[in-house]
This record gives structure tokens, C-alpha cells and sequence, in this order.
């Protein structure tokens, strides 16, 4: 089977601050499958690293930044969500949550009984479909030629299944995965009885679809949709026919924060990044109104006129009303600028490019490839030199920095985090 890997739109230093300085609980680890991607790739940036010496910043915020000019010029480019054609929904489909009347996101997965990481997931995704009472799941077998009783487990699920019980046998061959995940063939066709008689099957026609292997069939020609699709692995997830990027995060976060982004993508997405508009030595500003005062920021098109030129098209789209300050870390930074307020919504466009600037002391702003931004709060921020376009520098409202509420993505004891109400653009 061919692996395809490709990659979510710049998810950059939220995502990684995320992973490296929360502390968030483990996710199962999947067996490898697909991320989505367009043409290219933006930078992950590490987010302060334990014993890792960061540069000394003497810079005074109040003095005026040093604009390096970039030597290539930016490029933004439309990425729209990957779309797969995926089989819609039919009689010999095991479906559970919101009825097929109420269902307005219909979740695919293709999946392994084998797989540790469909384990791990499986009591995710109920609760997933327990909060999100529109959401309705397909489950397909995704039966991965590494796994040795991938295919006979999944012909137990559709024998059991036959009888009405699908759903109790797919829970517990993932409940019991490590009583017989290392059997021999033999050994484990005993086991897979034992299931069907604890779950009050007709043993002889259990029996009698396993020997006749009855639906091995429909394993098979689902595992063939699958490698149509140029599915890498296993759990993959499908909503509706757009492909979710592993590299979100296989947890119900993630997948809570990938639903937000379909549900609001008429809203927040353009079919094309925006004309330039802005030129490298206009005059521009921005005023932040957030929940705690407002920030006055004097815009660097010079600096980064491409990054520039997207901050003032969202701005004035109204595009960052109501996002949070969803990571706020003292003497680092504080991140903003995401209206689903998932820390993973982008506008439909991503940029690359223009990543010379310096961040050597709080005040300034920088772009991360996704539309959204980050101020910095003090020298620890100098870690990100040369990995982010530099688009502004406060010049009033560095107290109301002070005063945001310190937020870890994740941390289920944080305050509520501040709010970006609306950002101002002012032509001087």
C-alpha cells in the first residue's frame, strides 16, 4: 500500500507548545495513518525547552525594533480541508450514535482490532458521540496485514454482529485485546468462542461463520476502500468525506477541535488568500481591544509584508473577534488569533516565509503560518528568532499585557482565559 503523509496547515507553536510544556495526559499511540496536507510545510517551533540555555534579551521594549528586510518574499497559498471519496452509508454498515434523521456529521473510522491505538481510542470516541449528540458513527475494518489476527477478529465482530451484538463484541475485543493479542491462530479461534458463549451467542452459527469464514469478504473489500482511499493506517477518521489530521492529536480533543473547524468553515474560511494591499512602507497600526484594555501595535510591513498584509485582511474581516488568549506564559508568549477558538482554526489559507524576524523582548508581535499571532511577555521568547515573521511591536498597552490571564492549553485549572474582541486597523 502506498503511505501518503501529508500535514494540517501550519499548527506551529500552539500545537508544540501544547505537547512539550502542558503537561496534558498521554493519548494512545496509533498505528501510523495519514495526516492531511498541501503543497508545502510550516515550521514547528520548540517551545522552552528544560536545560536548554535561552539568549539573554536587553532590549528595551520601549526603543524601536530593528526591521531586517526578508530576502525572498512570503508565499500564502489556499488549503482547503483534504477531501477523500469515501462510500457513503449502506444497509451492511455498523453505525451507532445520532440516528440517521438527527445526524449531521456522519464520523468514519477505519479501524483494526489489533491495533493499540484503536484500542486506546475506542472509549474516546464514545464519549466523543456521548457530548456530540449529532454526530453518528460508521465503523469499517481497516484489517493491517502487520497485525496476524486483524482479520479473524473482525470476522468474529460481524458474526457476532449477525446476531444483533456487534457492538458488544467490538468493545470486547478491545477490553480484552491483551488476553489474546499474543495467541497462536489456534489458540485464539478457542478464545473468540469463549467471547460468543459470555455473550449469549448461538455458538454453532458463531462457530460456523468463522470456519466458513462467512465475512471475509466484506473485511476485505472494506480494506480495499480503504487502500483506494490511500488510507496510511489505522485508526483513521473520516467526517463526513474530509479526512482528520492525525497530527492534531488523536484524543477527544483533538477530535472536538477538528468538529469546531468543519462546523464553522462557511464562516472562516476563504477560497483564496487575500490580495496584496498592503505595501512595505505604509504606515499602519493596530489597536487590540481585548477583555483587559487595549494594545496599540505599530504594524512592520517592511519586515514581513506578506504575514502583514494577512493580519490586516483578517482584521478588517473581523476575522479574530472573540478569539482567546488560549496560551498566556510569563517571559514567553501569548498566543491568540484563532475564532474557533480550538487553538486550530486557520482561515482556509496558510503563509510561509518572511522568518527572520528577532524577538528579543516583550512587545512584539509574530505570525505563526495559520493566521494566528503571538505577543512575547519577556527574553524567553528569543528562542523563537528566526523561526516566525515579525509583524508589529506594542507602542501602548504593554501593562495590559501584564495583565492577561495566565493560560496552558490543556489545564483543566486555569481561569478563563482573556478575549480578543476586535482589532482595529488605523492608516496613518
Amino acid at each position: 500500500m502506498k503511505h501518503v503523509l501529508m500535514k494540517l496547515p501550519a499548527l506551529g507553536l500552539a500545537i508544540v507548545v501544547l505537547l512539550s510544556a502542558c503537561g496534558t495526559p498521554a493519548t494512545p499511540e496509533p498505528t501510523p495513518a495519514p495526516t492531511s496536507m498541501p503543497t508545502a510545510v510550516a515550521t514547528d517551533v520548540p517551545a522552552e525547552q528544560p536545560g536548554v540555555a535561552t539568549p539573554a534579551v536587553t532590549a528595551d521594549p520601549s526603543e524601536p525594533v530593528m526591521v531586517v528586510t526578508p530576502e525572498t518574499p512570503g508565499v500564502c497559498q489556499a488549503a482547503p480541508l483534504p477531501e477523500v471519496s469515501v462510500r457513503p452509508v449502506d444497509e451492511t454498515d455498523w453505525v451507532k450514535g445520532a440516528n440517521p434523521e438527527e445526524a449531521e456529521i456522519t464520523l468514519f473510522e477505519y479501524s483494526d482490532f489489533q491495533c493499540p491505538g484503536c484500542a486506546g481510542m475506542y472509549p474516546i470516541i464514545q464519549d466523543f458521540l456521548d457530548v456530540n449528540t449529532h454526530v453518528r458513527l460508521v465503523y469499517r475494518h481497516f484489517p493491517l496485514d502487520i497485525h496476524v489476527h486483524a482479520e479473524i477478529t473482525a470476522e468474529a465482530a460481524e458474526a457476532a454482529g449477525a446476531q444483533g451484538k456487534f457492538w458488544e463484541m467490538h468493545d470486547l475485543l478491545f477490553d480484552r485485546a491483551g488476553e489474546w493479542n499474543a495467541l497462536s491462530a489456534e489458540d485464539i479461534r478457542t478464545r473468540l468462542s469463549d467471547y460468543a458463549e459470555e455473550l449469549g451467542l448461538d455458538l454453532e452459527a458463531f462457530d460456523a461463520a468463522l470456519d466458513n469464514h462467512t465475512y471475509l469478504d466484506k473485511i476485505r473489500s472494506q480494506y480495499a476502500e480503504a487502500a483506494e482511499m490511500r488510507l496510511g493506517g489505522t485508526p483513521t477518521f473520516i467526517f463526513n468525506n474530509l479526512l482528520f489530521p492525525s497530527d492534531i492529536g488523536l484524543s477527544f480533543q483533538g477530535l472536538t477541535a477538528y468538529l469546531n473547524i468543519l462546523e464553522q468553515q462557511d464562516e472562516i474560511f476563504y477560497d483564496a488568500p487575500p490580495e496584496a494591499t498592503v505595501g512595505a512602507d505604509d504606515e499602519i497600526e493596530a489597536v487590540l481591544k481585548t477583555s483587559k484594555g487595549d494594545i496599540r501595535v505599530h504594524l512592520l510591513p517592511a519586515s514581513a509584508p506578506v504575514h502583514v498584509n494577512s493580519f490586516v485582511f483578517l482584521a478588517e474581516e473581523q476575522w479574530y473577534n472573540g478569539s482567546e488568549f488560549f496560551f498566556v506564559r510569563d517571559n514567553f508568549v501569548a498566543v491568540t488569533g484563532d475564532p474557533t477558538n480550538s487553538t486550530v482554526g486557520y482561515p482556509g489559507y496558510y503563509c510561509q516565509g518572511e522568518t527572520q524576524g528577532v524577538f528579543d523582548r516583550a512587545g512584539l508581535v509574530g505570525m505563526l503560518a495559520n493566521g494566528q499571532f503571538f505577543v512575547t511577555l519577556g527574553s524567553d521568547a528569543a528562542q523563537l528568532n528566526s523561526q516566525f515573521a515579525l509583524v508589529g511591536q506594542v507602542i501602548e498597552g504593554l501593562d495590559i499585557l501584564d495583565e492577561l490571564t495566565r493560560v496552558l492549553v490543556g489545564d483543566p485549572t486555569a481561569l478563563p482565559a482573556d478575549v480578543l474582541e476586535s482589532v482595529e486597523i488605523i492608516d496613518n
